[in-house]
């Protein structure tokens, strides 16, 4: 891993892109698998495996920074039981209920909610272009989960999967905000191993209680299930991951925020090649709201720029 990181790390935009190109499929795939592997045993199965791969490549850390580690298992623990636990089993319980595509574009919400949370937990400044974002998203959201029917609003009659994957996103944005806070002394790749392992052991009973009514028979599973299983425990999991640390160093983390919008395209893209879903208007429609939003909340300084550079570009034109 660390041999192809070296080789491709001179283009960090391109890990960026490979990082989102990754999670989105993500929702395709396992949209197609809990069809076979219930979701709490999918989301815990995912884990163990990519758990193990992980570990070769991080022991050596690990041991290293045990002390720190350990000092700080409260916050470990909340950000796996929001990030690795939460977060991923209620997006594989949704997608029993809704498309891949109208999953992966509620999801696209977490960056105004790790706004919002900024601005209360971390007393982060909340500019009246954010607002403005949030309230775009708000009605992109609000025409992805009602499909576009007034009627359908009116009637609360939404799509149970899009309220589970806001929930989802809520936790991931939690996780978010937590880790902005308390990384900073934290061994990246360590933190995360460590995540896994406590995500693991939260989901468990859950894993036995699912089995209990709904028992996934490893045994009989189709090759390209298990295949597909052991492709989200490396891609989604742990590549997207390394690709995104390796590009979020050398661009910076306000750069690489905007390439989070590409897991809706690539969610898109694939799920529509594939045949496994149709795109809608609503769809489309949301979708531009709720991007649009998230640019403007995520990114107002970039936008007061660009409002400056063209006023005086005006004025100097008029004169």
């Amino acid at each position: 891993m660390s041999t192809i990181l070296s080789t491709i790390q001179r283009y960090p935009y391109f890990l960026l892109v490979l990082a989102t190109f990754f999670w989105g499929t993500n929702f395709v795939f396992s949209r197609l698998i809990v069809e076979y592997v219930p979701p709490l045993q999918l989301s815990l199965i995912r884990w163990t495996l990519a758990s193990l791969f992980f570990l070769p490549f991080v022991y050596k850390e690990l041991r290293q920074h045990k002390t720190v580690l350990l000092a700080n298992w409260k916050v470990l623990t909340l950000m796996a039981f929001t990030g690795v636990a939460g977060f991923n089993s209620l997006i594989y319980i949704a997608i029993q209920y809704t498309t891949s595509i109208n999953a992966s574009l509620v999801n696209s919400l977490s960056p105004l909610l790790i706004v919002i949370l900024s601005v209360f937990f971390l007393k982060e400044r909340f500019s009246a272009v954010q607002f403005a974002g949030v309230m775009v998203s708000l009605v992109g959201v609000i025409i992805v989960i009602s499909q576009g029917s007034f009627e359908r609003l009116l009637s609360l009659t939404f799509n149970p999967g899009d309220l589970i994957v806001l929930v989802g996103v809520f936790c991931w944005s939690i996780y978010s905000v937590v880790m902005k806070k308390f990384s900073v002394g934290l061994p990246k790749r360590p933190t995360f191993l460590v995540t896994m392992y406590i995500g693991i052991i939260g989901l468990f009973p859950f894993f036995l209680f699912e089995r209990t009514y709904a028992p996934a028979a490893i045994a009989e599973l189709p090759l390209e299930v298990i295949l597909g299983v052991v492709y989200l425990a490396i891609f989604p999991s742990i590549v997207s991951f390394v690709c995104w640390n390796e590009g979020i160093i050398q661009v910076g983390p306000a750069k690489s925020s905007n390439f989070l919008h590409l897991i809706v395209l690539f969610t898109a893209i694939i799920a529509v090649i594939i045949g496994a879903e149709t795109l809608t208007l609503n769809q489309v429609i949301g979708g531009a709201a709720i991007l649009t939003g998230v640019i403007l909340a995520s990114n107002p300084d970039y936008l007061y720029k660009r409002l400056r550079k063209a006023s005086s570009l005006h004025k100097s034109m008029s004169r």
